[in-house]
């Protein structure tokens, strides 16, 4: 197996980088102050805890994202949400509120990742270059457009601002990583820095190179499955703050893994000979942010993202071409306040397959999008004598694409995604909520133009063969839409804080695959008609005057085809995460224990019954000093064997580490 050694010379490289060193402060380390978050499910700044929707934010400081070396280490503890695959990072896929792959979106600092061939994944990124992690539950079209009909997963790359102390200038992180489940083992290093001119401007950069190795991977229980990888990332990152007013920015995401791997990378048991396949992502961003006043802000980018996954007789390529803005605005009326969220957007996105490529047409599709969200708050609390602050939030969005194939078949389709919600606020500690949206997904370009072969035929028995299958283009494909209501509420009572919703979604036009064995067809076709049902809850307890933490998170997403009964969707049985941190010497040392269970449930496609699970895992954050930290999480410490609701069999014992050094 490959090994981590050969990065020395990129690494030796980076050393030599003219940036000059600060030296380091004497003080106690602290975190650098943020800016306002904004938060993925209203595009605006505020509090997540106070948001009328859940949202999960999980950042850099945190052992799960720190230790992480695959998107399955950063998300597997989120109740409600299912990485699929086998722990290769090129087959993940992700699954919220009873929809797939296609129904959730996935973005990384903004950009769109939705390449979708096969069972290959449809993001990749290095979770060793992350800032943090929201996960928004709920439908969400009306602000993101296409593929929010379960949720949005927003990934943020780190930049300078994140790492720079206070009273530095510049820096040098080292940080090295491990996972034992797949024999892993990863550096990166990072080169950051501000300067101030003259003029009263200033400059920041950063720029990051990584590198790991891994081997065959362990899942639960003892089960092993073959992978050979290695693994390249950079990330650069640059802006120009004119002044209190205006920055320039740009930045580029490269990913490029060399794995020996299945056919199908979401299997397990091997059936056919590995193959080689090289998979390389770039992202990259131009633009610049208007920042007028505390209360406005206005981003507009430039971006291009290319996908590309190489294989011996085979090649897919999807490139997108984009430019967004997207900006908010509060106004204070005296009695009346008003926060807005708007953009618009447009983009082309084009495939390519080469030789033998299959179920990737070449084809290109054009969207734009206008969308408008005005948040009303009018009322006093009832402690100064209102009746309750409310909020009253008004919002659409118009998507329009059309797509075309090498064959001149044309799909040219709109949509608009309304939302409408309510919220009283009778104190600052509570808040009551209720909405209700529409969200929809357009049918990806594999769906509407795909006309190659699927598989070769086979014979059952002596007298019984059928033919080769071949895609069946379907340009008439409508969009899937759904429509839903959601209920919720946010409360903090001493030291402890509640959040819980409870969702009910009517789904229409499910793009489903109608396989045809004897005719030897595959056909992509809206079929049914669905209703998703369940609920999310956290509970959090952090008291003030004991060194201890704690929390509980739950979901369950139960649905059913609304004519024939049958269960439909990716659905999650009852799901617990509950956690316990002890601070043993102030914010420096945490030591945590993680509960992952879930009762037992019936695969999905099938009779087949699997067992639940109580699963736990230990972590450590340790601050040794100024310049080194650690992180450390075991996960699955039994080893136990379980599986997700999908039937994939689960991650097994492992241990994850992260040591970094910082000059």
């Amino acid at each position: 197996m490959k090994r981590a050694s050969s990065c020395t010379g990129a690494l030796a490289l980076l050393v030599l980088s003219p940036i000059t060193l600060a030296q380091t402060p004497t003080g106690p380390a602290s975190v650098p102050d943020l800016a306002p978050l904004v938060v993925t499910g209203t595009r605006t700044p505020a509090d997540t805890f106070f948001a009328p929707l859940i949202v999960d934010t999980i950042d850099r400081h945190d052992p799960t994202l720190a230790s992480a070396s695959r998107v399955e280490d950063i998300l597997a503890d989120q109740p409600g949400l299912h990485v699929a695959g086998q722990g290769r990072r090129n087959g993940q896929t992700l699954s919220l509120r009873g929809f797939g792959r296609n129904g959730v979106l996935v973005r990384l600092d903004g950009v769109r990742q939705d390449i979708n061939t096969g069972h290959l994944g449809n993001f990749y990124l290095d979770p060793a270059l992350l800032r943090e992690v929201q996960v928004a539950r709920g439908a969400l079209s009306s602000l993101y457009g296409s593929n929010a009909m379960g949720g949005v997963v927003s990934f943020e790359t780190v930049d300078a601002a994140d790492l720079l102390r206070p009273g530095e200038n510049s820096g040098v992180r080292l940080s090295l990583r491990g996972a034992t489940a797949n024999d892993e083992l990863g550096v990166t290093l990072s080169l950051f820095g501000r300067r101030d001119l003259a003029d009263g401007s200033s400059l920041d950069g950063l720029l990051a190179l990584g590198r790991s190795e891994s081997g065959d991977i362990r899942r639960a229980g003892g089960q092993t499955t073959p992978e050979d990888a290695s693994l390249d990332s950079l990330l650069a990152k640059g802006g120009w703050q004119l002044n209190d007013d205006h920055r320039l920015f740009a930045s580029w995401q490269h990913y490029a893994e060399d794995a020996n791997q299945p056919p199908n990378p979401q299997q397990l048991v091997i059936e056919s000979e590995l193959r080689d396949r090289d998979t390389t992502s770039d992202n990259l961003q131009l633009g610049h942010r208007w920042s007028p006043a505390p209360e406005t802000q206005i981003d507009t980018r430039l971006t291009l993202s290319r996908q590309q996954i190489e294989e011996p007789t085979a090649e897919r390529t999807l490139e997108r071409l984009g430019v967004q803005s997207d900006g908010y605005h509060r106004l204070d009326h005296g009695w009346l306040s008003q926060t807005l969220a708007f953009g618009a957007e447009a983009s082309r996105a084009t495939q390519r397959p080469g030789g033998t490529a299959s179920g990737f047409p070449e084809a290109d599709i054009d969207s734009v999008a206008l969308y408008l969200d005005d948040t009303l708050t009018v009322g006093r609390y009832l402690d100064q004598g209102g009746i309750g602050e409310f909020d009253l939030g008004l919002g659409a969005r118009h998507d329009g694409y059309r797509a075309e194939d090498s064959q001149g078949r044309e799909s040219d389709r709109s949509r608009v995604s309304p939302r409408l919600r309510l919220a009283w606020r009778p104190s600052g500690d509570l808040m009551l909520y209720s909405g209700y949206a529409e969200a929809f997904r357009a049918p990806t370009l594999s769906e509407l133009y795909a006309d190659e072969r699927h598989f070769g035929g086979f014979c059952m028995g002596p007298f019984v063969c059928v033919p080769d299958n071949f895609w069946v283009p379907n340009p008439d494909l409508r969009p899937e839409t759904s429509k839903s209501w959601e209920s919720g509420l946010a409360w903090h009572f001493g030291d402890w804080g509640l959040r819980a919703s409870y969702f009910d979604t009517r789904a229409e036009d499910f793009i489903d695959t109608e396989v045809d064995i004897f005719a030897g067809t595959t056909r992509a076709t809206n079929v049914s008609r669905a209703r998703l049902w369940g609920y999310d809850a956290r509970l959090d307890w952090s008291p003030s005057d004991t060194p201890v933490t704690a929390f509980l998170g739950l979901a369950e997403v139960s649905g059913h085809d609304r004519d024939s009964g049958d269960p439909l969707g990716s659905l999650t049985p009852l799901e617990a995460l509950t956690g316990l941190d002890y601070h043993l010497s102030g914010p420096d040392l945490t030591l945590g224990w993680r509960g992952r269970f879930a009762r037992s449930f019936d695969k999905q496609g099938e009779d087949e019954a699997l067992p639940g699970y109580g699963l736990h895992d230990v972590q450590l954050a340790w601050q040794f000093s100024p310049l080194l930290s650690a992180s450390l999480k075991l996960r699955n410490v039994a080893d136990k064997e379980w599986y997700r609701p999908d039937g994939n069999l689960g991650d097994g014992r492992s241990l994850l580490a992260n040591v970094s050094l910082q000059w």
